[in-house]
């Protein structure tokens, strides 16, 4: 999420007072606009906060991260089409709130809003309660995706990012924290996911966002600084690796996929190259995805390097 709306940051962070005033006004908004969506119909909830995080989100700061990783993934678009696009991700920016805080209501609805899909060696899996690393990307209802699990009774760590907006950071963690998710934040480091799959618990984790570290690994064919750590782990502590996907549906529903699990395409190789050879094959997934449902990339860092790191 953006960490200011009002303003732009650099003004912002130069300008302290503005910062905290920004800060304020924006947290007032956006408690407002979660009250009224808890006393709306899902349906309804998303359609406001569709709208009003389309119409305010393309002049924040994040817009023009989004303008940019969508010119990259997508060259032969024009500068309309990418606007067009931009307001789409916003949009369901304003749709992942509104879904996160109805999740309960979500969950209870589920045999009329949830169509629920298991690859057959993903579905082996769950009934046994094996294991596993989740992966998933900020594409479509990914606040959605964990109800693959749920409908198992299975156990889940998420990482989640904290937001840098400190009013929606407080807001997200009190969601997140209420439907019963074991949190570990992303900037915590590789050993929490490890305790967790060598403890027989599964972990989720959406990894189409850039990392601070990490290798380059090819994404729309141009290389990007991925995570292939989350690969590594998978495969030191024996956990399957999983991809679990969501997707919107008319009229407030939802299907959610969990594919069969990835295996090594070279699995004598060492872990580091293995490793990198699954990322790309999840990166393939996530190509797949955003081709389909470019508007709902959210995509709002910069995802590839600038043109003198490479």
């Amino acid at each position: 999420m953006p960490e200011f709306y009002l303003v732009p940051k650099k003004l912002a962070r130069r300008t302290p007072w503005l910062a905290d005033l920004s800060h304020r006004l924006e947290g007032y908004a956006f408690r407002a606009l979660f009250w009224t969506i808890r006393r709306l119909s899902l349906e309804n909830a998303l359609r406001l906060a569709g709208a009003a995080f389309a119409l305010s989100g393309r002049f924040s700061d994040k817009a023009q991260k989004a303008r940019d990783n969508l010119a990259v993934a997508f060259p032969d678009r024009d500068e309309a089409w990418r606007e067009a696009r931009v307001r789409e991700i916003f949009r369901s920016v304003g749709y992942s709130a509104v879904e996160l805080i109805k999740l309960d209501q979500i969950w209870e609805e589920r045999e009329q809003r949830i169509e629920f899909v298991y690859e057959p060696r993903a579905k082996t899996l769950m009934e046994n309660g094996e294991a596993a690393l989740y992966m998933t990307a900020h594409v479509g209802p990914w606040q959605v995706a964990p109800m693959l699990l749920r409908n198992y009774g299975l156990n889940m760590s998420t990482i989640y990012a904290p937001e840098s907006h400190p009013v929606m950071n407080e807001l997200m963690q009190g969601l997140r924290q209420s439907i019963g998710e074991k949190l570990i934040s992303s900037e915590a480091g590789p050993r929490p996911i490890m305790r967790e799959l060598r403890a027989g618990n599964n972990v989720i984790m959406a990894m189409d966002t850039r990392p601070d570290q990490g290798k380059l690994v090819p994404f729309f064919g141009r290389d990007a600084l991925t995570n292939t750590s989350a690969a590594g782990l998978a495969l030191r502590s024996g956990a399957q690796l999983i991809l679990g996907r969501g997707e919107r549906l008319p009229g407030g529903r939802y299907r959610l996929t969990a594919y069969d699990p990835i295996t090594s395409p070279c699995p004598e190789a060492d872990i580091k190259e293995q490793s990198a050879a699954i990322t790309r094959i999840i990166h393939d997934h996530f190509e797949q995805w955003i081709r389909e449902y470019p508007g709902q990339w959210v995509c709002l860092k910069r995802r590839w390097p600038k043109k003198h790191k490479l």
